[in-house]
């Protein structure tokens, strides 16, 4: 846990929304107590309506045989037809009406838990807000710059402090226009720092240029070294191709003259221009393709002033 942010607002509006959840879900379990008691009278009217239907044909059948037997009057029997259909409509009724109240309360059920699923949504959302006032590292770092002071109001999304994740530190590098069309993610660097060096990757390469540089990432390829800062300067060295018993020589401001066509080679106080033919080139080195021999030296600075002469005199 990194704080606490206290937001009263925010603490009461989510005490006020578990009331409220507290009394639906009051309200959805007292539902089911009221569709049972709904129930049990609408199946209580069903079942007097049928024994009042028994009631009315028992009542019939017997004024029909004592009428055939001249024991009561006509009239009698009408008066047990008449209570018979009416038992028999009563109960028509009591079935609609169990089937009508089986509906409603299914529905005053259903919309008590809808309110209260609905209720609890809010407070899940308002819990979650609450829980994220306490700050917890989403990695495993160390805090980087504090942006607010202790008991300090801020505003909402406002920036607190940073947390660094000293297990996945990156090493920014600026490459040079001209480079950076043969990097690649995944190639190979060297980092050093610190009289130490330690071998690295290539990873996110920008897609875009700025002041004539590529910004790209080089992550280290074994375990992060110990002692490591961030925004500590390294330097880093990217393997763009290996060379195996390459002929070069030092980068400098006379390999460019003459497109790099020729270059003056030191014979004792005698500088003499040869025509060489140069391949791969690095930050410090070029490579020599033809036109010298391992060991010769070359003019590297201010071959200029020669002014292209076949052979010049250097006085010491």
């Amino acid at each position: 846990m990194l704080g606490i942010v206290e937001s009263p607002e925010l603490t009461n509006r989510l005490a006020q929304e578990q009331a409220q959840l507290q009394s639906l879900q009051l309200g959805y379990e007292n539902a089911h107590l009221d569709a049972q008691k709904k129930r049990l009278a609408a199946r209580q009217k069903l079942e007097d309506a049928r024994i009042d239907l028994k009631s009315a044909q028992t009542d019939l059948d017997r004024n029909t045989r004592a009428y055939k037997m001249g024991a009561v009057p006509e009239i009698n029997v009408l008066r047990a037809q008449d209570a018979l259909d009416k038992a028999q409509i009563s109960l028509r009724h009591a079935e609609q009406d169990q089937g009508l109240d089986n509906r409603m309360v299914a529905f005053e059920i259903r919309s008590k838990r809808l309110a209260a699923e609905r209720q609890q949504l809010i407070v899940a959302d308002l819990q979650r807000q609450v829980d994220a006032l306490t700050l917890r590292a989403p990695v495993t770092g160390q805090v980087g710059q504090l942006a607010v002071a202790d008991r300090t109001k801020v505003a909402k999304d406002a920036a607190l402090l940073s947390v660094v994740d000293l297990s996945a530190l990156e090493v920014e590098i600026k490459v040079p226009e001209s480079f950076a069309r043969d990097l690649a993610p995944g190639m190979h660097a060297e980092i050093s720092g610190d009289g130490q060096r330690w071998p690295g990757i290539v990873g996110a390469i920008s897609p875009e240029v700025v002041g004539g540089e590529v910004a790209a990432r080089v992550r280290f390829a074994s375990a992060r070294p110990a002692g490591l800062r961030q925004n500590q300067r390294l330097s880093v060295r990217v393997v763009l191709q290996r060379l195996a018993d390459a002929i070069t020589v030092a980068r400098g401001p006379s390999l460019d003259s003459d497109g790099g066509s020729a270059v003056y080679v030191l014979h004792g106080d005698l500088a003499v221009r040869t025509p060489v033919r140069l391949g791969a080139s690095s930050i410090d080195r070029v490579q020599v393709l033809a036109g010298l021999k391992p060991g010769e030296r070359v003019v590297v600075a201010g071959a200029e002033s020669f002014h292209d002469a076949p052979r010049v005199v250097i006085s010491h």
